[in-house]
């Protein structure tokens, strides 16, 4: 039987099927909508009936959780999770003038329903998540259903880009991939930085998609034969604000299949707080950096690649260390986040507006702190350097694999060895890892295979407190939630000034294994050791030569002892 009402055909709702004689019996009708586990098919129910039932209530907020199944014979069947009181009996037969019989269904149906009904406007860009009407909690959604059904309600490209860009704020998305393939658009978001395949749009609306987006960011649409980069600035709402402002860096790229596009989201309105304590950095390397941002001058440098978290820690160090009595001012390419109390500066190369141009522009601007978004050529290398012998605090990026090799790029880029070593602070190299879900991770033991990886001892660890996460709705069921810098620290000492003078990167690194260096495997062994993270997570983002490097041996389990206090 239960086949056999399978079959029917599909076009109408269930309820015109049964108005229209398809659907035998009022019973055949309900056991088509509602499962024996009381698992709603929404795609059968009327939206004609569903109009006609709540047109008696202007004021939603007074019905308890329902969903109208079918109205037949003078009844309206209706679908609850909960039980109904006589009250809301009474008021509901009252106001739609017939009688009524409640059905029980699943919580999960009814929420799926009430996401349907209440999928906002696609003419905007929203990032507030699903609250759960059965508890008035946020909750999260399966995102490739939430994707669908955005999705369902753009009728143009517009729409469509607009439905994904709230998708993506909604779960946490850094960038959006477009890339066309023989079969169509694949849609793919960066989250926690991991990539995560969404959806495959149809091949027919593949290039509309892309032209619609070149449209948006101001591109040329009549060249898809070269790279093109863009800008959208748009407005979006959250739950807290109605009109918040999102930049949109968009880069299109030729391929086999037509043109790939990427979107990095970047909301305007700063997410970063002045708490250098949420970073990631351990009590110990959290001292060191403290000490260098009050020093009236001198050279700090960032380093890591793409993507490894430099930006947050500049902006978070630049906010702490930006009170009233200081001038601070940046030269950034691009700027990503408007700060407060401090005076942003734009690259814009085909102006003559460089780095270096912009430094030297800057330093005229009788700064107390400067910030330099990435020492990228010779000249600005020296303009660093000198300025922060002049009697500025200079915060800089690079991009290395880890500490100490930021020294020797330095040095290529043509800086005096001895100016060098007078200027340096200190290096910071960083990583991002991902952090294990708090709602669904629990005790972990690692394995042999795992100490191995890690070069590790079975005292080096406190296996009592790694845990891992299993993986649940709150983490899209990858047992992380969200990031954390994990920090490798070089404080310049006298010794290590004099190898920058005249020693080899040969030479730094052995005497770096014999002091107490805070290196990335022993950050990573603090992460582990702390449950923050795992070995996989460790291994992924980490250099393998940085979890070869072993400290001497003294060295090594003082460290290790310090940190298991």
């Amino acid at each position: 039987m239960g086949q056999a009402i399978a079959k029917l055909g599909g076009g109408e709702s269930v309820w015109k099927r049964l108005r229209h004689g398809n659907i035998a019996s009022c019973e055949e009708a309900l056991q088509v909508l509602v499962d024996i586990n009381g698992n709603v098919d929404l795609s059968c129910l009327d939206q004609d009936l569903t109009h006609r039932f709540f047109r008696e209530f202007e004021d939603r907020r007074i019905l308890p959780p329902v969903i109208p199944l079918l109205l037949w014979r003078n009844c309206f069947y209706i679908g609850s999770p909960q039980d109904l009181t006589d009250e809301h009996m009474k008021l509901i037969a009252d106001r739609t003038l017939t009688e009524i019989k409640v059905i029980k269904i699943s919580s999960a149906s009814y929420r799926a329903w009430f996401r349907r009904q209440n999928i906002p406007n696609p003419n905007q860009i929203h990032s507030a998540q699903s609250i759960n009407p059965l508890t008035g909690e946020t909750e999260q959604v399966d995102i490739a259903e939430a994707t669908e059904m955005y999705l369902s309600q753009a009728v143009d490209q517009t729409r469509r880009i607009n439905a994904l860009i709230s998708i993506a704020l909604q779960h946490r998305a850094s960038d959006i991939h477009l890339e066309p393939t023989p079969t169509g658009l694949r849609v793919r978001y960066r989250i926690d930085g991991i990539l995560r395949d969404i959806k495959t749009l149809p091949l027919e609306i593949s290039r509309k998609m892309i032209v619609a987006l070149k449209v948006m960011s101001d591109m040329d649409i009549a060249d898809s034969r070269r790279p093109q980069d863009g800008r959208i600035g748009k407005e979006y709402t959250s739950k807290e604000s109605l009109q918040l402002n999102l930049d949109m860096r968009v880069s299109t790229l030729p391929c086999v299949c037509g043109e790939k596009a990427v979107i990095r989201l970047l909301p305007r309105d700063n997410p970063f707080s002045n708490h250098l304590e949420s970073l990631g950095f351990s009590d110990r390397a959290l001292k060191i950096y403290d000490s260098w941002l009050r020093q009236p001058q001198g050279l700090i440098i960032l380093t890591g690649p793409t993507g490894s978290g430099k930006t947050s820690t500049l902006y978070t160090s630049l906010q702490a260390i930006a009170q009233e009595h200081v001038n601070v001012i940046t030269v950034e390419d691009p700027v990503e986040y408007i700060l407060p109390n401090i005076t942003q500066t734009q690259v814009c190369e085909p102006a003559g507006m460089t780095f270096a141009a912009g430094l030297r522009a800057i330093l005229r601007q009788d700064p107390d702190i400067v910030m330099v978004g990435e020492v990228r050529d010779p000249e600005t290398a020296e303009t660093v350097v000198r300025a922060a012998l002049t009697g500025h605090l200079v915060l800089s990026t690079m991009h290395t694999n880890d500490a100490v090799s930021a020294i020797p790029r330095l040095k290529d880029l043509g800086p005096d060895p001895g100016l060098i070593s007078d200027a340096l602070l200190g290096v910071v190299a960083q990583r991002l890892v991902r952090k294990n879900c708090p709602h669904c991770s629990a005790p972990y033991q690692p394995n042999s295979a795992e100490l191995i990886s890690l070069r590790l001892d079975r005292e080096d660890i406190d296996p009592s407190r790694w845990r891992k996460g299993k993986g649940c709705e709150k983490c899209f069921f990858t047992g992380y939630i969200g990031r954390e810098a994990i920090v490798e620290l070089i404080d310049i000492d006298d010794a290590f000034r004099q190898m920058i003078y005249e020693g080899t990167i040969t030479q730094m690194n052995r005497y770096l294994n014999e002091i107490d260096f805070n290196s990335f495997r022993l950050a990573a062994i603090d992460k582990l050791n702390s449950g923050t993270t795992t070995t996989e997570e460790v291994l992924r983002v980490l250099p393998r030569s940085a979890l070869h490097r072993v400290n001497s041996p003294a060295s090594r389990h003082a460290q290790i002892k310090a940190m298991n206090a």
